[in-house]
This record gives C-alpha cells, sequence and structure tokens, in this order.
C-alpha cells in the first residue's frame, strides 16, 4: 500500500513539473456542463424543540488584577 502511495505521490509530482516547465500543454477543447436531474415532490422533516431561555445581560463588577514585575538580567 505505501508502494502505491509512493508512485502515485511521484507520478503526481512528474506531472506538476512537466507542467509548470511547459513540457506538458493542456488546452480544453470542449466545454462541460451539469447533467439535468429532475425532482418531484418531497417535504422536509418536521422537528418540535423546547429550548431553556437565555437572558444576555450585563453588570459592573471589580475584578481584582495581579501586577506583574519584569526585571532583565
Amino acid at each position: 500500500m505505501r508502494f502505491i502511495g509512493g508512485l502515485l505521490l511521484i507520478l503526481l509530482l512528474v506531472l506538476a513539473g512537466g507542467i509548470a516547465t511547459g513540457f506538458i500543454d493542456l488546452q480544453k477543447t470542449q466545454e462541460g456542463r451539469l447533467p439535468e436531474v429532475a425532482i418531484k415532490g418531497g417535504s422536509l422533516p418536521k422537528y418540535d424543540a423546547n429550548v431553556a431561555k437565555v437572558e444576555v445581560g450585563k453588570r459592573k463588577e471589580t475584578v481584582e488584577v495581579p501586577t506583574v514585575d519584569v526585571k532583565k538580567p
């Protein structure tokens, strides 16, 4: 498994190097498009949720902050 991974990594590096140096030139020859998909009906599931009430507010509070002294050696 490690051998295959290493081989793929080397292949990708060679490919990237070839594109970067100009040895490999990729040209788009045809435009792409997404497939057409038809969707009929359907509905989302319904849920009842009972959640706690959260009250957000602010208040003034005094907090003691320690002092730090830095002394150069």
